[in-house]
Protein backbone atom coordinates (compact mmCIF):
# COMPACT_ATOMS: atom_id res chain seq x y z
CA UNK A 1 0.00 0.00 0.00
CA UNK A 2 1.50 3.30 -1.01
CA UNK A 3 0.32 6.87 -0.80
CA UNK A 4 2.22 9.42 -2.84
CA UNK A 5 5.27 10.41 -0.80
CA UNK A 6 5.91 9.53 2.80
CA UNK A 7 3.39 9.41 5.63
CA UNK A 8 3.51 9.48 9.40
CA UNK A 9 2.21 6.50 11.31
CA UNK A 10 2.02 5.43 14.93
CA UNK A 11 1.25 2.29 16.88
CA UNK A 12 -2.43 1.91 17.74
CA UNK A 13 -1.90 -0.08 20.94
CA UNK A 14 1.40 -0.18 22.88
CA UNK A 15 0.30 -3.54 24.33
CA UNK A 16 0.30 -4.99 20.80
CA UNK A 17 3.75 -4.19 19.36
CA UNK A 18 4.82 -5.27 15.89
CA UNK A 19 6.80 -8.51 16.10
CA UNK A 20 7.25 -9.19 12.36
CA UNK A 21 10.16 -7.76 10.37
CA UNK A 22 8.00 -5.72 8.03
CA UNK A 23 9.56 -3.21 5.69
CA UNK A 24 8.37 0.39 6.02
CA UNK A 25 11.07 2.05 3.90
CA UNK A 26 11.73 1.81 0.17
CA UNK A 27 15.40 1.13 0.96
CA UNK A 28 14.50 -2.03 2.86
CA UNK A 29 14.01 -3.26 6.42
CA UNK A 30 15.10 -0.91 9.21
CA UNK A 31 15.10 -2.15 12.81
CA UNK A 32 15.39 1.44 14.12
CA UNK A 33 12.07 2.40 12.54
CA UNK A 34 10.43 -0.71 13.94
CA UNK A 35 11.65 0.03 17.48
CA UNK A 36 10.51 3.68 17.19
CA UNK A 37 7.04 2.54 16.10
CA UNK A 38 6.86 0.03 18.96
CA UNK A 39 7.93 2.68 21.48
CA UNK A 40 4.86 4.73 20.54
CA UNK A 41 6.62 7.47 18.58
CA UNK A 42 5.26 8.98 15.38
CA UNK A 43 7.42 7.73 12.53
CA UNK A 44 7.67 8.85 8.91
CA UNK A 45 7.58 5.88 6.53
CA UNK A 46 7.45 5.30 2.77
CA UNK A 47 5.02 2.39 2.83
CA UNK A 48 2.99 0.17 5.15
CA UNK A 49 2.66 -3.59 4.52
CA UNK A 50 -0.97 -4.72 4.43
CA UNK A 51 -0.82 -6.87 7.60
CA UNK A 52 0.72 -3.94 9.50
CA UNK A 53 -2.52 -1.93 9.29
CA UNK A 54 -3.80 -4.01 12.21
CA UNK A 55 -1.07 -2.40 14.32
CA UNK A 56 -0.57 1.15 13.01
CA UNK A 57 -2.61 4.15 11.96
CA UNK A 58 -1.83 7.21 9.85
CA UNK A 59 -1.28 10.52 11.59
CA UNK A 60 -3.32 13.02 9.64
CA UNK A 61 -1.73 16.43 9.42
CA UNK A 62 -4.41 19.07 9.52
CA UNK A 63 -3.59 22.19 7.59
CA UNK A 64 -5.43 25.20 8.94
CA UNK A 65 -7.09 27.26 6.26
CA UNK A 66 -7.19 31.01 6.65
CA UNK A 67 -10.71 32.27 6.92
CA UNK A 68 -11.59 34.72 4.20
CA UNK A 69 -14.23 37.34 4.92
Amino acid sequence: FRLGGSMKIKLIDKDKPITSNWCFKNEGFCSTILSKINSGKQVEVDKVPKPAWDYVEIIKTVKKKKESK
